[in-house]
């Protein structure tokens, strides 16, 4: 047989697009472009819109996520419609994928975690609390600001990234390298450390968990949103190392531990360590035994 004559098939056009390389190229592509439109937008809202301090801080360091979800959405509606599908409501029936059980678990999930390792740096005299005003308006528009934010990452890694890299490689290819990319988005984060990192790849590895098991992108960005409202509007606590300029509880003192990072949050803490990795194998064993 003459092997110069053999000519291999040519590989499914969807398998060349979500090589590993060019899906983490396209992320980052629509990341910066998201970005560039978010702060537009914010621009001109900022301009027309009188807002008070507080409203100011959170516009701009959440709500200019709207456009990385924007253009999420359309790249994947145009060009990933399969993934693009996964991003919808579940059918009824199966008991997996986006429903309102989810979006509910993942609120309590995501405050449910947050509030341990707070618990634990407080009785550990790392953080001290005085109580301000309780002010609902301004809470419920932070949250909807903190969820475009944790949505726009939540699509992006586990929507896009994972949707895309599964349609290739096992799921576990995928939960790595979204898990990563989501860690490396914090690297230029105010007080970053070795620790901090590693414990926000820990929680990529567990919102991916729930994508494997679960299906359920809305459990994910739930749980995002919950975790960083929880953090930085409910406790006044740094969230990555971002402070909010105004929350239901204020940080009156707080002290660097192995517990608790004063700079960055509880995600510079072995606390978040510990909780983080201990829902990770839970969501394993919970996966499995349905």
């Amino acid at each position: 047989m003459d092997n110069m004559n053999v000519v291999l098939p040519e590989a499914p056009k969807h398998k060349k697009r979500h090589f590993v390389v060019w899906v983490l190229l396209i992320a980052l592509g629509l990341m910066l472009a998201g970005e560039i439109l978010g702060e537009i937008l914010v621009a001109v809202l900022l301009r027309l819109v009188p807002m008070s301090d507080g409203m100011v801080f959170s516009a701009s360091n959440y709500l200019t996520f709207i456009g990385i979800d924007a253009v999420v959405l359309l790249y994947c509606a145009l060009a990933e419609k399969d993934v693009f599908r996964s991003f919808g409501a579940a059918r009824r029936g199966g008991g997996k994928g986006n429903t309102a059980k989810g979006l509910l678990w993942g609120l309590l999930v995501g405050f449910g975690t947050n509030a341990v390792c707070i618990l634990v740096a407080w009785l550990a005299g790392n953080v001290d609390f005085s109580v301000g005003r309780f002010e609902p308006l301004y809470l419920l528009a932070s949250f909807v600001m903190v969820a475009i934010q944790s949505g726009a990452e939540e699509l992006l890694t586990r929507g896009y990234i994972f949707g895309a890299l599964s349609r290739r490689y096992s799921v576990w290819v995928a939960l790595a390298c979204n898990s990563l990319l989501f860690g490396a988005l914090h690297l230029m984060n105010t007080g970053v450390t070795v620790l901090s990192i590693v414990n926000i790849v820990v929680y990529g590895v567990l919102l991916s968990l729930v994508m494997i098991y679960h299906g359920s992108l809305w459990f994910c960005i739930t749980m995002h949103t919950s975790w960083n409202f929880t953090q930085n509007y409910l406790f006044g606590l740094p969230n990555s190392g971002l402070v909010s300029q105004q929350s239901f509880l204020h940080l009156e003192a707080a002290r660097d531990s192995v517990l608790y990072n004063a700079l960055f949050g509880v995600e510079g803490g072995v606390v978040c360590t510990v909780v983080i990795g201990l829902c990770c194998v839970a969501a394993i064993f919970l996966g499995r035994i349905k």
